[in-house]
């Protein structure tokens, strides 16, 4: 799929004709499950209500992607762990677990390795972890994160969403 058309589609967001609903949102479907890594590649990614509009829309013009694990936060989203609690912003995110055995198996759980896992910078510390999806949760509090990391990967904040930069995570290809 051609990026370069994400700009132009999420542009044509606000169009409330159904045959430009019906197009726009045909073609964010055919992105499939690589959707969410595209809009968080964009130079400006998509705010939080342009975020919702394009997951309304594509669900409705989705075809059957039984089976595909699609990644449910992109870099800039704020997540809360659902078993320890602590609060922190996405910022970069991995088809499946790329953590060694060694890694994976010295945690106290092992959430399925084939889904998507996240870095994510925990608030209020200088600690970065590796997290499943099944163990992440949208937080709700659209406040910021305190971490010295942010504005080496941010280059800003509003409603209730960090603006990744075009800093690659360590890793990462850039």
């Amino acid at each position: 799929m051609d990026t370069n058309q994400l700009p132009h589609l999420i542009s044509l967001l606000e169009d409330e004709s159904d045959e430009v609903k019906s197009a726009v949102g045909e073609a964010l479907a055919a992105y499939g499950t690589t959707l969410k890594w595209a809009l968080a590649e964009l130079p400006t990614p998509p705010t939080a209500e342009q975020l919702e509009k394009i997951h309304q829309l594509v669900g409705t013009y989705r075809g059957d992607s039984a089976g595909e694990e699609e990644p449910e936060f992109i870099p800039g989203e704020l997540v809360c762990h659902r078993r320890y609690g602590y609060r922190g912003v996405v910022v970069a995110l991995d088809a499946s677990c790329q953590a060694d055995d060694k890694w994976y198996f010295s945690n106290r759980t092992q959430p399925d390795r084939n889904q998507p896992w996240y870095h994510v910078l925990v608030h209020d510390s200088k600690s970065v972890t590796y997290a499943a999806q099944t163990s992440l949760e949208v937080d709700p509090s659209g406040e910021q994160v305190s971490h010295p990391d942010v504005a080496e990967f941010f280059e800003g904040f509003a409603d209730g969403f960090y603006i990744r930069n075009s800093r690659p995570w360590p890793g990462k290809p850039g």
